[in-house]
């Protein structure tokens, strides 16, 4: 699996996320066709996974998890909708 940074192409929402959130980092990620949606406050850090076209694997999840959280011992919670389309990864600092 390659995770690309794809923010460039995204600028309208990294502004609009910036602008009304209390996200101070923001950054947009390509996993094929999984969307990730990686930002960083200063009292937690948020990440979604959402792909329009299949449900999110479960090595998705798992890599994009060491991939982006290495740095942090803390647990984590998982928000998964009912078609699984759509996951979230919610760290408290």
């Amino acid at each position: 699996m390659h995770l690309i940074d794809v923010t460039n192409n995204y600028s309208d929402l990294v502004q609009s996320q910036l602008n009304t959130t209390d996200a101070s980092y923001v950054k947009v990620y390509s996993l094929g066709n999984t969307s990730v949606i990686y930002t960083e406050s200063k009292n937690a850090i948020g990440i979604a996974l959402e792909n329009h076209n299949r449900r999110v694997r479960e090595d998705e999840v798992e890599f994009i998890i060491k991939r982006l959280l290495e740095n942090y011992d803390s647990s984590y919670t998982l928000t998964v909708d009912k078609s699984r389309h759509v996951i979230e990864i919610h760290v408290d600092k």
